[in-house]
């Protein structure tokens, strides 16, 4: 393959091994679950282009994929329209492409037709905590363009009724569940689950990312002062517009009652169970 230094001087042959030989790596997640993290550790590495939410981040259209599978030819086109220059320059620079963006996740069957080699990290966190995590940032109850495309059950009659509290039960349980049926269609050397409380504490996590994404030696000193930063924490400014509803005050998955903790569990067990999470 030809050394090319810029995208408009690619030849056609290239353009094909990058679709059929190439291997970008994607994580999938539910969101608030350390997305920005793994971008920052795999980023440590010069065998990396690391991207979290790059634009367009098709935040507008993740509840459209969702309720949409059947349409992989549109979903395919979208994010070839979205990435396909991006995996490209990264290629041509003889580097890992790397993106982490949960609006992708409902697209990944798109992205594994376009990309026939790419690489998927399932990464999960604790569903409590998500759960708070996403609620103080104001997920379904904000007025905005990620409400707008964030997913939504297809049995709309209870959606309307349902608190924010089943709603991300729902989202934490639904996301997880398609991606574990996405899995399946995967051989081993094309898909890593990684718990995002194994990224932040320890060796052993961040040592199986960066084997699996090829980003080289772990720069071990780097990586423990990232582990030591909290990376992504919900901010709130004083300018902030009304339509957004923040809440810092929401209670830590520790402090909830028993008897909503038992009505959780019903919700995720399952699924928390397989990643070894108690509920």
């Amino acid at each position: 393959m030809n050394a090319f230094k810029m995208i408009h001087h690619v030849d056609r042959r290239t353009l094909e091994w990058m679709y059929r030989r190439y291997e970008p790596v994607f994580i999938l997640s539910t969101g608030r679950s350390g997305s920005k993290l793994i971008v920052e550790l795999l980023g440590l590495s010069p065998a990396v282009n690391a991207f979290h939410e790059p634009r367009p981040t098709l935040q507008v259209f993740s509840d459209f994929a969702y309720h949409h599978q059947a349409q992989d030819n549109s979903l395919t086109k979208m994010i070839d329209a979205a990435r396909m220059e991006m995996v490209l320059e990264t290629l041509i620079k003889g580097k890992v492409f790397v993106e982490s963006n949960q609006c992708l996740t409902f697209f990944a069957p798109a992205i594994a037709a376009l990309f026939r080699s790419a690489k998927f990290i399932h990464l999960v966190r604790h569903p409590g905590d998500f759960l708070a995590s996403a609620a103080r940032k104001g997920w379904y109850v904000n007025d905005s363009i990620w409400e707008a495309g964030r997913p939504t059950s297809a049995e709309t009659g209870l959606w309307r009724k349902w608190d924010q509290m089943q709603k991300l039960a729902w989202l934490w349980a639904a996301t997880n569940a398609y991606v574990e049926d996405f899995k399946k269609n995967l051989g081993k050397r094309r898909v890593l689950t990684i718990r995002l409380e194994d990224l932040v504490l320890g060796r052993e996590g961040v040592k199986s990312i960066f084997a699996f994404s090829g980003a080289g030696r772990v720069p071990w000193a780097e990586v423990e002062r990232i582990q030591k930063t909290r990376i992504n924490e919900l901010q709130i400014f004083p300018d902030e517009p009304p339509n957004m509803h923040k809440n810092p005050d929401f209670p830590a998955y520790g402090e909830w009652p028993d008897a909503q903790k038992r009505w959780f569990r019903e919700r995720v067990g399952t699924l928390a169970a397989l990643y070894g999470y108690e509920i």
